[in-house]
């Protein structure tokens, strides 16, 4: 396994994807490069775009893990934890992490030369179920701090106010998923204090933003802040202590953006290891069955 730094940031667009031209062909050789086992869930997605997530997501755990490690594609072998988080087995004794998250219209993938990196991601709608944003922050109120509550509903406009909402919620689903955690009952114990001297817009990278847990500075994961597009949030948690190699070691003013990559791209290494009838026809016919989303 080489040295280099292995810390990357992509997202892969839905809607890109299902506007390829062979997209069928794409598809179909796809879910046979998963094992029987990682493609189960696949088909038990209602809609197409979860299915397609479901897919993608999958991918870039196997598309990294090969990238990283040179280890054959078909040897490749991924288990998940009790909390349902995804850990390398295959090869062993990696030290590297690798995490991914679907929201919108992206599916959004992090790794780190360390073990633990979580991230997240958050399209920027400005209503939810009908509420003004005072109404669904209230609704959400539980899962804020008092002072992520009070710079929620300061903010100057509707769309400020639930871009502020996804901030936070983009940061505390990432350490969650960071640390393994996966689903905590408080949210609210995680307290995140955000520098207003940094502005927080598309092509920003906020690293000064910090939590407290039951009050407590939590200093060892960095954050970085980010938006893929006028219409997505992004964050992820990573450690703050991190081998030699890693870019963010060798220089501290390290900027990673989330770059996009395509369906093609995700495929070009890979191999099929689970071969289908009729070269999977029937998992693509299935696929069209299911319902699109309405936004």
């Amino acid at each position: 396994m080489s040295a280099d730094c292995k810390c990357n940031r992509w997202v892969i667009s839905l809607q890109a994807a299902f506007e390829q031209d062979n997209f069928e062909q794409l598809f179909r050789k796809a879910v046979q490069c998963l094992s029987e086992e990682e493609f189960k869930r696949i088909p038990e997605f209602r809609h197409r775009e979860d299915a397609l997530a479901c897919l993608f997501g999958r991918l870039l755990l196997r598309h990294a893990a090969q990238m990283f490690t040179g280890v054959p594609w078909k040897e490749i072998m991924f288990e998940r934890t009790d909390r349902g988080k995804p850990y390398l087995v295959n090869p062993p004794n990696t030290t590297f992490g690798l995490n991914v998250s679907h929201q919108g219209d992206y599916v959004a993938f992090a790794s780190s030369c360390s073990s633990k990196v979580g991230v997240d991601i958050m399209r920027l709608d400005t209503e939810r179920n009908n509420k003004t944003a005072d109404e669904y922050i209230n609704s959400m109120a539980k899962s804020a701090s008092a002072e992520e509550l009070r710079r929620m509903r300061g903010q100057p406009t509707e769309k400020m106010k639930m871009t502020m909402f996804y901030r936070y919620w983009c940061l505390k689903e990432a350490i969650l998923k960071a640390t393994g955690v996966g689903i905590m009952k408080d949210l609210n114990v995680l307290d995140f204090r955000v520098d207003d001297k940094d502005r927080y817009r598309l092509g920003c990278f906020v690293t000064s933003t910090t939590v407290l847990e039951e009050g407590k500075l939590q200093d060892q994961w960095v954050f970085e802040e980010t938006f893929p597009d006028n219409n997505h949030a992004a964050a992820v948690c990573r450690e703050k202590k991190l081998p030699r190699e890693c870019a963010f070691r060798k220089d501290p003013e390290t900027k990673k953006f989330f770059s996009k990559i395509s369906f093609a791209n995700l495929l070009e290494t890979a191999e099929i290891i689970n071969p289908m009838p009729n070269n999977a026809l029937d998992a693509y016919e299935d696929f069209l069955k299911k319902p699109r989303k309405t936004f």
